[in-house]
């Protein structure tokens, strides 16, 4: 008995302890928590729907809800979700082990927290906004591109406001061919809603899809023009559904789920009040996907230009002066719009074209080459749209043509990534550092951008039209005559597939890219000579390359490998004695392979963020003579020894790298250095231009 009590007293002692005792309480007072947390909740509810019928009774047109008491609305109904999310776990716990859960540990968490969520929600009731409203601060200037010019664009924008209006209208779908003005349309109904015009909407959204872009993508989108923390639906919705709102969702390919985007449905029975407006206003190629989402009857179909509108679009982007100049002008300028069909994307993109050429002779000879295309603009006809998009592709030099073609197998990505992309595809070559590069790169992007073939959107993505895209896949493909030249093959169900990734396409291709969920890539019995690059990017499920797999491309001078989950690079890897770009950047690779010396062409490896590198062989870097950029940057280092043998190649131009030791960066100051890890304390001082992370 006494060793009993000897052995239980420092056990009683801690567990009489204040501190202890509380945390005990807290385990078997877990019922008594989720109860208080429930009636606060209760209270908070209450008040808010309190409000909502306040709201319902004061709004008034023109007036905007104060945005302190919309973001006390969202806490509210951040908390609900987060409240309701625990009482799930509570109830989960109780249904395992009955009343009293012998999780001790999970018992203790959910008293913890809902403490924490009751003192927050009192909080809430004890701020709780006055409601105010603030008049709609009067209507920004309207650019000059957006003016809207024509009848028909006016009188479109006129129909999408009475459906607006419309308290049984809810979904608008507006459809029509590539091309023809349907996101332009958009964007001039979106400009028709600022100011005193608004009709009363708390939220115009303008939302821009695509053919191959995933819900959780848009539901990003929208989170973002909501400036909600997280895109969760269930945020989204608790804004939207106590919220007057538009979305205008531009370019969709298929339907929509609205309600796995947060959307309140239009038509739902919670909407049957009609307390709030709910409208989505879509545009789309096909009418089927407007009976898909539910417009019913509420469509507006976008048709080509007449003449006249036609005209007076092709004059806004030719060199008027010229045409003014001379009757043979005007007559030849004439005849190449109506080969335009009355298209507006054609109208622009040939009249672009066109703005530079001064003499008659070269307008008929423009004139002829479109004719002798054999085709027009039939509407609904796609295909007869590309040859004469094509005269835009045919009117760059040969260097921009090949930037163009490229950049459109990147649809969609950063600046940076495509001029990247560009100077390992050689595109890119004669300059002293990367900043002289990546202005290079600038510059071509400007010079398709001035001739309407691509745009730059927010945050520096290149995008472009999808019939733009569709004529460069065309015109890579030999205009269709050659569909495995480029295989392209993108993560989605709804992107263009040009050819299969089967052995047999394989054997003519010119260019590949995988951005697809590929885990095994073909065995390839055959020699793939014309293969000049390949892609496969940010695909985790891609572990293995099959033994002998670059044995059959011996041509390919760009390999991309980037976010995939290969661990090492094969032996053949030698047999790329072409290969001048090498990217293993985000991949479960430790080190690299001897067999990188026989890559005598090499210029760019790139490896960033490759966290199980250490550091490299002695003497693997060094021997490669036409490296110009050297990126292992964070993980990967090099000893000083092996950096003065770079030092005497003339061709570096940049380094990024781990710094372990003060000798390296001794070594690093006499480099064209851009990314530097330093992983220990110095005290020396050194001047040399560089960018350094610790």
């Amino acid at each position: 008995m006494d060793l009993v009590k000897l052995c239980l007293s420092p056990f009683c002692s801690f567990m009489q302890s204040p501190v202890v005792r509380q945390d005990m309480s807290h385990v078997f007072s877990t019922k008594e928590k989720i109860d208080d947390l429930k009636n606060a909740m209760e209270q908070l509810l209450a008040k808010r729907n309190d409000i909502q019928r306040e709201l319902h009774d004061s709004q008034h047109k023109g007036k905007l809800l104060r945005d302190e008491l919309r973001l006390w609305l969202r806490n509210v109904g951040e908390k609900e979700n987060k409240v309701e999310r625990l009482l799930d776990e509570y109830r989960k716990g109780n249904c395992v082990a009955g009343s009293c859960s012998l999780n001790c540990f999970s018992r203790y968490k959910i008293s913890i927290d809902a403490i924490k969520l009751e003192k927050e929600i009192n909080q809430l009731i004890t701020k709780q906004p006055e409601i105010k409203f603030t008049n709609i601060p009067p209507p920004k200037p309207v650019p000059e591109s957006y003016k809207i010019v024509g009848e028909k664009i006016r009188s479109n924008v006129d129909i999408a406001r009475s459906y607006l209006a419309d308290e049984r209208v809810g979904i608008i779908g507006i459809w029509g061919m590539g091309g023809v003005g349907k996101t332009t349309l958009l964007k001039k109904i979106r400009q028709s809603l600022s100011g005193d015009a608004n009709m009363g909407f708390n939220h115009v959204l303008f939302i821009k899809a695509s053919k191959d872009i995933q819900l959780k993508e848009l539901r990003k989108k929208i989170s973002e023009s909501l400036q909600l923390q997280r895109d969760d639906k269930e945020d989204i919705l608790n804004v939207l559904k106590i919220s007057n709102f538009v979305l205008l969702l531009d370019n969709i390919w298929e339907e929509v789920d609205l309600i796995d985007l947060g959307i309140p449905h239009p038509y739902s029975d919670k909407n049957s009040t009609k307390q709030y407006k709910h409208k989505v206003i879509f545009t789309t190629r096909s009418e089927d996907v407007c009976a898909k989402m539910g417009a019913g009857e509420n469509t507006i179909k976008v048709e080509c230009l007449e003449s006249d509108e036609a005209w007076d679009l092709f004059k806004n982007n030719v060199n008027l002066a010229v045409i003014e100049s001379d009757e043979k002008f005007k007559e030849i300028a004439w005849q190449v719009m109506e080969k335009c069909g009355g298209l507006p994307l054609a109208l622009k993109v040939v009249g672009k074209a066109l703005s530079n050429k001064k003499s008659v002779q070269d307008w008929k000879f423009i004139l002829n080459s479109i004719k002798n295309s054999g085709t027009e603009v039939v509407q609904g006809v796609q295909e007869s749209l590309l040859p004469i998009l094509k005269f835009s592709y045919d009117n760059l030099t040969n260097d921009f043509k090949e930037c163009f073609l490229s950049i459109c197998m990147l649809r969609g990505q950063h600046k940076q990534d495509i001029v990247e992309f560009l100077m390992g595809l050689g595109l890119i070559r004669d300059f002293d550092n990367l900043q002289e590069a990546y202005g290079t790169g600038e510059n071509i992007l400007k010079i398709l951008e001035e001739s309407c073939l691509l745009y730059s959107s927010d945050h520096g993505y290149v995008r472009l039209h999808d019939v733009i895209y569709e004529m460069a896949m065309w015109i890579a493909t030999d205009c269709g005559r050659n569909m495995n030249k480029w295989i392209v093959k993108r993560h989605d169900r709804f992107a263009v597939e040009l050819a299969s990734i089967n052995a047999e396409n394989w054997r003519f291709a010119n260019r590949v890219i995988i951005e697809d969920k590929v885990e095994l890539l073909p065995i390839l019995s055959h020699q793939c000579s014309d293969l000049l690059c390949l892609m496969i990017n940010s695909n985790s499920c891609f572990k293995n390359i099959p033994e002998g797999f670059f044995k059959q491309m011996p041509n390919l001078t760009y390999l991309g490998l980037k976010g995939t989950h290969i661990k090492n690079l094969p032996k053949d890897i030698k047999c790329l004695v072409n290969l001048q770009y090498l990217n293993i950047s985000y991949t479960k690779i430790s080190s690299l392979p001897k067999e990188l010396v026989y890559l005598k062409k090499l210029q760019y490896l790139i490896c960033k963020y490759t966290n199980n590198l250490g550091k490299v062989e002695d003497g693997l870097l060094s021997r490669l003579q036409n490296l110009k950029v050297i990126d292992i940057y964070p993980y990967g280092w090099v000893e000083p020894e092996e950096l003065k043998l770079l030092k005497k190649h003339n061709s570096i131009k940049a380094i990024g790298m781990r710094v372990v030791s003060e000798e390296v960066l001794q070594q690093l100051s006499c480099l064209p250095t851009t990314w530097l890890s330093i992983t220990m304390w110095i005290t020396i001082s050194l001047s040399f231009d560089t960018k350094l992370q610790r």
